[in-house]
């Protein structure tokens, strides 16, 4: 298996090396103190170690600088999430983090010895793995555990989303790879430019974008690569926007200023919005029931998420029933239904409409349009509620960085 073939949740397995002896530790100096626990020299090198092998980068004297960097940021920032953690008594256990480095293995088709074996040459430590995945469990639990069951995500929301989503349907569509480095000094845009052009220097000599993107990225997206999915050209920021029109597929671009930091950005693929004059196709059901029922069919069209068991659905109106309208073009409707599924997002219904001695409603099954599809309902509120705790993960990090004593040496 070449480094290339690593993923980048399998290219943590090269953490599993014999640690140094004890006397190697104790003989090394204090790099922080984040209130009272102490972050050595010799943890910041295993971390940068640990960093650039993972990345699959050469570890030139430029990189070590920035992935030392990269390194004691991180420990800082673990060093107060477990704090944190401990507060709520959230604790990992060793069986917790044993099972997840042999998924790491499973991932690279061999058990713990065999990867602890392959990596020992690199000289990282086993603690440096185990304290990793530590942190990231305890935080994950303590912000799903504060947050988790209070984002609620509007019916607004979505709505406006998959609006927006289906707008953008004719504007060029990209399939994009990002890494982001924050900065907000004149002093930090200069060193995450640099920084941002050693990447790409790596990333020329063969480094992976995905790996790069794991460990140095510190976007939300870092966690699945960079990978940020199909995205519509007007949903960019638009300092981007010029950049991934001019990029072909496979191509990388070079370090972007915006006004929150740096990014990289590598085109995957790329395809043309949906011509001007085309129209969507859509998968419509009907609901009818007597006008009695009005009431009773309103509160069933606030509840529906989709044409699945819409029949078991309606079983308690009396007098309803379900009408499979079909799939066609949304031109070829009638302008009265037009007019009414218009703005109602893939798996709602339309609000009822009285007529004569019956009461209706349409259900929005699906709808594509032009070169792609707008995604279902459940999909676009998954990723909202993910946006919305990664910022809020980001925000709690940050307060705990402005309340903590953090000494650096």
């Amino acid at each position: 298996m070449s480094w290339k073939q690593l993923t980048a949740a399998a290219a943590l397995g090269i953490a599993l090396a014999t640690a140094p002896p004890a006397t190697a530790q104790n003989a090394e100096g204090v790099a922080a103190i984040v209130n009272d626990s102490v972050i050595s020299t010799f943890d910041v090198r295993q971390r940068a170690a640990l960093i650039l092998v993972s990345a699959g980068v050469q570890s030139t004297p430029e990189m070590l600088q920035r992935a030392n960097a990269q390194a004691l940021r991180d420990l800082i920032d673990e060093r107060l999430q477990l704090q944190e953690a401990a507060e709520f008594d959230i604790d990992v256990t060793d069986e917790q983090v044993d099972r997840q480095i042999a998924e790491i293995a499973r991932q690279n088709e061999t058990n713990v010895e065999g990867l602890a074996e392959r990596f020992r040459r690199d000289g990282i430590s086993l603690s440096t793995l185990r304290s990793q995945i530590k942190a990231e469990s305890a935080w994950r639990r303590l912000i799903s555990g504060l947050y988790g069951s209070r984002v609620r995500i509007s019916e607004v929301e979505v709505a406006a989303t998959l609006q927006r989503i289906a707008a953008n349907a004719t504007r060029p569509q990209y399939q994009i790879s990002e890494i982001f480095l924050p900065a907000e000094t004149e002093q930090e845009f200069t060193e995450m430019e640099q920084g941002a052009m050693r990447l790409i220097e790596q990333m020329q000599r063969g480094a992976p974008f995905p790996l790069v993107a794991r460990q140095f990225s510190q976007a939300p997206s870092a966690a699945a690569g960079g990978d940020i999915g199909w995205i519509a050209a007007p949903e960019l920021p638009i300092e981007l926007q010029a950049i991934a029109e001019r990029l072909q597929q496979g191509q990388v671009s070079l370090p972007v200023r915006t006004p929150t930091g740096v990014y990289i950005i590598a085109m995957r693929n790329r395809r043309a919005g949906a011509d001007a004059g085309a129209t969507s196709v859509v998968a419509l059901r009907q609901i009818t029931a007597p006008v009695a029922r009005q009431a009773s069919l309103a509160r069933l069209q606030r509840r529906i998420e989709g044409c699945n068991g819409l029949e078991e659905a309606v079983s308690d109106i009396q007098g309803a029933t379900v009408i499979d309208l079909g799939e066609t073009q949304e031109s070829e409707l009638s302008p009265a239904i037009r007019d009414r599924i218009r703005g109602i997002e893939q798996g709602a219904a339309t609000p009822v409409t009285v007529s004569g001695e019956q009461v209706d409603t349409i259900v929005v099954c699906g709808r594509q349009t032009g070169g792609g599809g707008v995604p279902p309902r459940q999909e676009v509120e998954d990723r909202l509620r993910e946006q919305e705790l990664a910022l809020l993960a980001e925000r709690y990090l940050r307060n705990l960085r402005r309340e903590a004593t953090i000494i650096t040496r």
